[in-house]
């Protein structure tokens, strides 16, 4: 793996660990104020529509982690059976 993409791959992390925490966070308010009888008002409407939001921005980093992942293994492959066919000796061409 090229550091490029490692270094790509530990940044979506990083990003996607925050936005979840960010979530945990609010949603732990949220159901705190619950839990102490406040009704919703206009500013947890507010955090509510915000915490959909962040968790639409989170299902899709997750979708494109996913798609990340299987990029870096596919490379992963081709890189490993170009190095094993190198091991061999390298390739005759035959003349057409």
């Amino acid at each position: 793996m090229t550091p490029d993409a490692i270094e790509a791959l530990a940044a979506l992390m990083g990003v996607t660990s925050i936005g979840i925490l960010v979530l945990v966070g609010i949603k732990m308010r949220f159901n705190h104020k619950l839990r102490m009888g406040e009704r919703p008002t206009g500013e947890n409407e507010h955090l509510i529509e915000a915490v959909e939001q962040l968790q639409d921005e989170v299902r899709s980093m997750r979708e494109e982690f996913a798609e990340l992942h299987e990029r870096v293994d596919f490379t992963e492959r081709i890189l490993s059976e170009g190095r094993a066919g190198n091991a061999i000796g390298p390739r005759q061409s035959t003349p057409v």
